[in-house]
């Protein structure tokens, strides 16, 4: 990613309610699984800074882009206390993570360029957080993570009371297995931090291809028991919730092209969002001169 591997090399030189929303069976049935890893830089941007906090970022992009770096999604928070922008990247291992440094190691024009505008930007954001998190599938729908035609995300932080956690699997498992007899469209893809923040804080993600899905996804997170659940199971359920959550806060993001390098399959899902992504932009012919009058 353009901030984790090019902040290393400065110091070592970067998701949803509990929600369902109208996908078929055969949607469900092709998806791949979400990446085991989740590496989240969190860049806080100060107020009235964002303008040309996106330029540098989208430089910082075009520079990874040119490089082949591994590829990265961008988040940018629509609701929330300040903006906050998300980078995140995908692993099957911490040894992929090794390896994605690489690029940033073995290319000293590279880990230039990106010092620079890490330099550059010091002013326009606060202090960023890394958040490694592991994909939690007994806890998840079988959706990918970043699903075709994507542009908007919600993403539930959610804080469990310490040594609380069996309960608050519970519910998840229990409601997981309910919409899949039920056949019902689930769209959680669920992550548990691993390091970075508290352990006990859960991130559940859900994408969305408008807005107006995403606002009609953002309904309590934890208290989601909406399809036919006998009275008993609902007591749980309920009974659950009021011990292992401690908080629950949604966020909303809009996916941002430009500041992103995003990977191949996601540009063919939606080539016209990613117009303005640095691949995309990369291969756009030149501008013609106009032909001066004779």
């Amino acid at each position: 990613m353009a901030h984790m591997p090019y902040q290393r090399t400065a110091v070592r030189l970067l998701l949803a309610v509990v929600s369902c929303v109208s996908i078929s069976p055969a949607q469900q049935a092709r998806t791949a699984p979400p990446p085991a890893i989740l590496e989240i830089y969190r860049d806080p941007v100060k107020p009235a800074k964002m303008v040309e906090y996106a330029r540098i970022e989208g430089e910082a992009a075009l520079a990874c882009t040119r490089a082949g770096t591994w590829p990265y999604l961008t988040l940018q928070a629509i609701t929330g206390p300040q903006v906050e922008v998300w980078y995140v990247e995908g692993f099957d291992s911490y040894a992929s993570v090794e390896h994605s440094s690489g690029a940033f190691i073995r290319n000293a024009a590279l880990g230039s360029e990106l010092n620079r505008l890490m330099d550059a930007k010091a002013n326009l954001v606060g202090d960023a957080r890394v958040v490694f998190a592991h994909y939690r599938d007994d806890l998840s729908s079988n959706m990918e993570l970043v699903q075709p035609r994507a542009r908007f995300f919600t993403v539930t932080l959610v804080t469990v009371r310490p040594g609380h956690e069996r309960e608050f699997e519970e519910i998840h498992r229990t409601l997981k297995l309910l919409r899949q007899k039920a056949g019902a469209a689930d769209n959680r893809v669920v992550y548990q931090i691993a390091s970075g923040m508290p352990k006990n804080i859960y991130l559940i993600f859900s994408a969305h291809r408008s807005l107006q899905d995403a606002g009609i996804a953002l309904d309590p997170a934890v208290d989601d028991y909406t399809l036919d659940v006998d009275e008993s199971t609902r007591n749980r359920l309920d009974d659950y919730t009021r011990v292992a959550v401690q908080s629950s806060e949604t966020w909303l993001f809009s996916v941002n092209p430009a500041m992103s390098n995003p990977a191949g399959e996601w540009i063919a899902d939606d080539p016209e969002f990613w117009r303005s992504s640095p691949p995309l932009q990369r291969q756009a012919p030149p501008k013609k001169a106009a032909e001066s009058p004779r």
